[in-house]
């Protein structure tokens, strides 16, 4: 093999793990983040398989993808935050850190080695309250990839669920919404990128693929869900007493949210 060929196979390599990544999670169950009047929401629909949890005080994590894929970087998310936490200060812990100069590098390193497997995993992250008092989350792709968005974020299997997803979110006031608007909305916009993540062939022309995407019957695929999957939802919630803001909704307070879908 000639040296000078060497750049163009690597580009090959990472190409074709690009396509095998997005093929291994793209059916995957999407997850939301969606800002409220008390604080933040993190929202998937699964059987059972915890896709949301908590990094710290303030910080929440959502993922789509393999499931030991996300417990390695959970915990390294984890451990991130607590050693900052332990040698400086509770205060110093932020959102931005973890993803600046832990996941983000860790993810990259793992995408860019072509003789190891890549992490198969999508992550969204979001901090109640940041050092700017916005409602922000960040979404950290398997290539280690990472951009910061305020009051919604969402992460399906591929970019162009996102996209979609993103559009049933993009009109939300996400300061003034209920806990059970919040859910709604975080609702759609799941439906949509499970809509897509089901397709083995879909169009990446996103004019083709929004006019596909208005015709869906969101209720009705809502509502046909509800009867295989269960809502995962946790908030981080200022009213929230003491350090901790994290905390699981039960099932009574999603029932509210569910009952439109519900119905006959």
């Amino acid at each position: 093999m000639m040296l000078s060929d060497e750049p163009y196979r690597w580009a090959e390599a990472i190409s074709n793990r690009r396509d095998y990544i997005e093929d291994q999670i793209r059916s995957g169950s999407p997850v939301v983040g969606v800002g409220y009047e008390d604080g933040v929401l993190l929202l998937t629909l699964g059987q059972g398989q915890q896709k949301l949890f908590e990094v710290y005080d303030r910080i929440g994590l959502a993922a789509i993808g393999h499931s030991t894929d996300i417990e390695k970087l959970r915990q390294a998310a984890i451990d991130m935050a607590h050693s900052i936490g332990f040698n400086y200060s509770e205060d110093d812990v932020t959102l931005r850190q973890i993803v600046y100069f832990g996941l983000g590098p860790v993810m990259k390193a793992g995408f860019d080695d072509v003789v190891r497997s890549p992490f198969l995993v999508r992550m969204l992250l979001t901090e109640l309250d940041s050092q700017d008092g916005a409602q922000v989350f960040y979404t950290v792709d398997y290539d280690g990839a990472f951009y910061r968005q305020e009051g919604w974020a969402v992460m399906g299997g591929f970019p162009e669920a996102d996209q979609l997803m993103g559009r049933e979110l993009s009109d939300l006031d996400t300061t003034s919404l209920s806990i059970a608007e919040a859910i709604g909305g975080a609702l759609r916009a799941w439906a949509i990128g499970r809509w897509a993540g089901k397709h083995q062939e879909i169009s990446t022309d996103m004019e083709e693929l929004e006019q596909k995407a208005s015709e869906v019957d969101i209720e009705s695929a809502i509502k046909d869900e509800l009867g295989d999957l269960e809502v995962e939802a946790v908030v981080l919630e200022r009213s929230q007493s003491g350090k901790n803001k994290y905390r699981n909704l039960d099932a009574d307070e999603v029932a509210p949210a569910l009952a439109p879908f519900q119905a006959d």
